[in-house]
């Protein structure tokens, strides 16, 4: 009896150890309920993460040379090789500060490839260069639509395809506040500006080196620049750039000799011409630099601007003129140091201080912002329209940054979060890319 008595206690004892190592073994499923609920939030999370990640192939195009895009790789990037970038924007002018500072955390520089460029693009493949220039005006209907980026896609394919570029970025900056102004020692009343047309030169000299060297421009007549130095009628039109860079005097009316020399020679059918000029509004308008007696010199009276708005013309062939406008092209006269504070019809003792601003706020269609002596001249042109971002390439422009790493909160990588950050930029391409800074 006694053996029986001890092996009930035994058996009793192996299953006490046994409930209590299965009670031991479970210990996660008897959480409380907040517990659990926090867990199953975020295992939804990182299922919602999983789910929404999309294939790097959905928004990035396969093919990188601009020849062959048409419409089948429209929403997507593309990446530009650093070889042929620092032959398009030698000096980072194409794009804002911002985005080039993207392009250096990212390691890459690609472009969205977008309706408006494909369709400039078909036109460059379809026109008939023998007919007069043909000019194309891009404008949005708010800024910060991708007109810079899409003149970018449109310098890589003309480079790709051997076009003669003339590039001008930012050509309003010459008329707020020139790097360095004199007197033209061709005509007076004239105004030069040597630093910002020798950095022209330079531009278009690397834009163009290897089209040059194959042509073999030379010149048609004799220059003189002064009583003692002339150019001889012959000379290459590269030993013409060398000449300014080494006499920055006279870069100012090299600049008008060599739109002379590409409009005159494009007539040989030896080349195509493109000619690329952002904020090609503040052409026509005013300008902020005065002359010793206070008067405003008027923006024909600069000798670089005045050369330039002769590419602008279609009293030339095979050439197609493609011109940005905005806001940022609109000069406003800065106002009077005495009247700038006050308004001047109010009397005296009940004037108060009022707020006056440099920075327009019209309409951005080419009506208005061209005016009725820019749209007169420009007539007849094409206005492409950049539109906003639509559902596709805001998408894809989400998942581009996702891809980089560029989005550090988990909560931008919900679909809540992207749809938030759709709805915060107003599907404004520059708008996205700053809201999507701070994130």
């Amino acid at each position: 009896m006694n053996i029986i008595k001890q092996a009930r206690k035994s058996l009793h004892i192996l299953s006490i150890n046994k409930q209590s190592s299965v009670l031991l073994t479970k210990p996660s499923l008897y959480l409380s309920p907040v517990q659990k609920l926090s867990d199953s939030t975020d295992q939804e999370i990182k299922l919602e993460i999983k789910h929404s990640k999309v294939a790097p192939h959905v928004y990035r195009c396969s093919v990188n040379d601009p020849l062959k895009h048409d419409l089948n790789n429209v929403s997507k990037f593309y990446r530009l090789d650093q070889t042929d970038l620092n032959v398009i924007d030698p000096f980072q002018e194409c794009l804002n500060k911002e985005q080039y500072a993207e392009c250096k955390a990212f390691g890459e520089t690609c472009l969205m490839i977008r309706q408006p460029g494909i369709e400039i693009i078909n036109y460059l493949k379809k026109i008939d260069l023998s007919l007069p220039a043909y000019r194309f005006i891009l404008y949005g209907t708010q800024n910060g639509t991708g007109k810079r980026s899409t003149l970018l896609h449109l310098l890589h394919y003309c480079q790709k395809d051997n076009w003669l570029i003339f590039h001008v970025p930012n050509c309003s900056a010459v008329l707020r506040r020139a790097k360095e102004s004199q007197p033209s020692s061709y005509k007076d009343g004239r105004l030069d500006t040597p630093i910002d047309a020798a950095l022209f030169l330079k531009r278009f000299s690397i834009q163009n080196m290897k089209l040059l060297k194959e042509l073999d421009l030379k010149t048609t007549k004799k220059y003189n620049w002064s009583s003692r130095e002339s150019t001889a009628e012959g000379t290459p039109i590269l030993e013409l750039i060398d000449y300014a860079n080494s006499r920055i005097k006279y870069s100012s009316d090299i600049c008008g000799a060599i739109v002379r020399e590409i409009k005159l020679q494009s007539e040989n059918n030896k080349y195509k011409v493109f000619v690329a000029i952002e904020q090609i509004n503040s052409y026509f308008g005013p300008t902020r630099h005065k002359r010793p007696d206070k008067s405003e010199i008027n923006v024909d009276d600069i000798t670089i601007v005045r050369n330039f708005k002769k590419l602008l013309k279609n009293d030339w062939k095979n050439a197609v003129i493609v011109g940005t406008i905005g806001s940022s092209g609109v000069i406003i006269p800065a106002p009077n140091r005495r009247t700038k504070f006050y308004d001047v019809t109010i009397q005296i003792a009940n004037r108060r201080r009022v707020e006056t601003t440099l920075d327009y706020e019209g309409p951005l269609t080419p009506a208005h912002l061209l005016k009725k002596e820019g749209f007169y001249y420009l007539e007849p042109f094409v206005p492409v329209e950049i539109p906003a971002y639509s559902v596709l390439e805001i998408s894809n422009h989400y998942e581009y940054y996702r891809d980089r790493n560029w989005l550090q909160n988990e909560e931008a990588l919900t679909d809540i979060g992207k749809e938030e950050l759709k709805f915060l930029s107003g599907k404004n391409p520059r708008e996205f890319m700053r809201v999507c800074q701070t994130i």
